[in-house]
């Protein structure tokens, strides 16, 4: 029985909804990240046990997970952007038009080092002092829906689309990412470990408040597809409320009838309110073939499978609230 769980990046706007939302559920939580939590914060105010150190070392690592002795870890800390620098200057459907960063905000290598060896030496941790299982923050720019830094547009195979879908990316988010999923295979392949990689699409943590505020989005053609011809860019306008992230974690830690490595989406709805086929007709008319049999305002990428495989069951949608 699962009772004591370790979540890294544990002060982040999603660890500080992870964190929380678990010990109310009976479990006993640390926090591992390099910035403790602030007092005023939900894990301060939760009394969250707390260890700081860094993912890109190993003795951190270890201490975090021999302090908080886990059944279970769930990985959360990460870069969540790309820190690439790319030519600032350039054509259609090449990396500046296409959004990739060019002005250095931290060093090139930093999103690569810390997603791809913070997520190894967490593993080793675990595999090292005996933990089983893990539950892991993935994202649904695996697909290549990053950066295009090559600027050759994102042409769906089919839509929805699942799990089962390639995976072609380019920026050092989304491959960091990939090499991720690859690092829990292995090390539940060589360990006997089971992990489950949470494919999230982009989290919001007010939700509500960005909808009365911002929602506009009727499915007019806006001025940006005068630049993507029409084309899948990174923004599927489907998100996660960090609300149901929590939930779908929660799940994940019970789950008992999973393989050593599964993937899954993780959303909570989409956010326009015509139907799909319309939505993909006017805004990216080379997906509107492929997504005209897609029911109602379900999205582009689907979550069926964790629906099916752990009873998710997404419940803070604007459209219950608004």
């Amino acid at each position: 029985m699962v009772k004591n769980v370790l979540v890294t990046g544990g002060s982040g706007n999603l660890g500080n909804c992870v964190c929380p939302y678990l010990k109310e559920q009976g479990y006993n939580v640390a926090s591992f990240d390099v910035n403790p939590a602030k007092p005023d914060s939900p894990n301060g105010k939760a009394r969250i046990p707390f260890v700081q150190g860094n993912l890109t070392s190993l003795g951190d690592c270890l201490r975090a997970v021999a302090f908080a002795r886990p059944d279970v870890i769930v990985h959360l800390g990460a870069i969540p952007y790309n820190t690439e620098v790319q030519p600032p200057f350039a054509g259609e459907h090449t990396a500046a038009a296409e959004g990739a960063r060019y002005s250095q905000g931290a060093p090139e290598h930093t999103t690569m080092e810390i997603n791809t060896m913070g997520t190894f030496y967490i593993m080793d941790a675990a595999r090292r002092l005996g933990v089983k299982k893990v539950v892991a923050a993935s994202s649904y720019f695996v697909l290549g829906l990053g950066y295009r830094l090559s600027g050759t547009p994102f042409l769906p195979d089919y839509l929805p689309m699942d799990e089962e879908h390639p995976l072609w990316p380019e920026d050092t988010y989304s491959l960091s990412k990939v090499l991720n999923e690859e690092t829990y295979r292995a090390f539940a392949r060589a360990y006997g470990m089971q992990v489950t990689a949470l494919r999230l699409l982009g989290v919001y943590y007010d939700y509500l408040e960005w909808s009365r505020n911002s929602y506009k989005f009727n499915v007019t053609v806006p001025p940006a597809d005068e630049v993507n011809q029409g084309y899948l860019l990174s923004n599927v306008y489907q998100y996660a409320d960090a609300r149901d992230v929590a939930v779908f974690v929660k799940l994940a830690i019970e789950a008992d009838n999973l393989s050593t490595f599964e993937a899954f989406y993780v959303a909570t709805d989409t956010s326009y309110n015509e139907p799909t086929r319309v939505v993909a007709a006017r805004r990216w008319p080379s997906l509107a073939e492929k997504a005209k049999n897609i029911p109602g305002t379900e999205g582009l990428i689907s979550i069926k499978k964790a629906e099916r495989m752990l009873g998710y069951k997404p419940a803070y949608s604007w459209r219950n609230t608004l």
